[in-house]
C-alpha cells in the first residue's frame, strides 16, 4: 500500500525536525569539548639589574626624555606569592615597548609558560599595556590551556630600584583536551 504524498511530506517534515532537534541537544551538551574558567592570582617579578636580572633592555631610545620606541626582553619568574623564595608557577617570555610619551605607554607581548604539576608546558599568550594598574588581553593558550581567551588585571605591588613585583589576577576561559562521557573536562 502506498503512502499518499500529502502524508509522505508530514512524516518527512516530522523526521527531519526531529533530527535537527537532536543534533541541538548534541551541540548543546558539549560532547567533545567544553570551556573551563579558570581565576587564579600569581605574581610576576620583575628583577631590572645586577646578576638575577629577568629583564633586560635590548633597542635604546633615541629620545632621552620618553624613552619613546625602547625595547626590552623579559623572562620574569611567576610566583605563587610575592615573595623572593615563592614557587615558580610560570615564566612570562616576551618583550615590553614604549610605545608612547607617558610614563605607562609600555605595550607588553609575552607568553606565559607554565612549569611545575599543574599545567606544565601550557601556555598563555597575552598582550596590552602595562602601566603601574592594568588590564593584558589573553588571546590564546596552548596544551591544556588550548583556546585560552579572557583578561589578567595586573597591580604592581611592591617597587625598588631594581625589582618589582606585580599581582596577576586571572581570569581565563579554555578548552582542555579531554572531557569525560558527561561532557565535564577531567582534571
Amino acid at each position: 500500500m502506498a503512502i499518499p504524498p500529502k502524508n509522505a511530506l508530514y512524516f518527512l517534515l516530522l523526521v527531519s525536525s526531529f533530527i535537527l532537534g537532536a543534533m541541538a541537544d548534541l551541540a548543546l551538551s558539549c560532547p567533545s569539548r567544553c570551556e573551563v574558567e579558570l581565576q587564579w592570582t600569581l605574581y610576576a617579578r620583575q628583577i631590572g639589574g645586577g646578576a638575577n636580572a629577568n629583564q633586560e633592555e635590548m633597542v635604546h631610545s633615541v629620545h632621552p626624555t620618553t624613552g619613546f620606541g625602547t625595547i626590552v626582553v623579559n623572562n620574569w619568574d611567576v610566583l605563587d606569592a610575592p615573595l623572593p623564595n615563592a614557587a615558580i608557577v610560570a615564566r612570562a617570555r616576551g618583550t615590553h615597548t614604549k610605545a608612547g610619551p607617558a610614563a605607562g605607554d609600555w605595550f607588553t607581548s609575552l607568553s606565559i609558560v607554565f612549569e611545575g604539576a599543574r599545567f606544565n608546558g601550557s601556555t598563555f599568550q597575552v598582550m596590552g599595556i602595562t602601566n603601574t594598574d592594568g588590564l593584558w588581553a589573553i588571546v590564546g593558550g596552548t596544551k591544556e590551556l588550548s583556546r585560552a581567551d579572557g583578561t589578567i588585571k595586573h597591580t604592581l605591588l611592591r617597587a625598588t630600584a631594581l625589582e618589582n613585583y606585580r599581582q596577576l589576577d586571572i581570569r581565563a576561559f579554555y578548552t582542555p583536551p579531554a572531557v569525560n562521557a558527561n561532557g565535564i573536562a577531567a582534571q
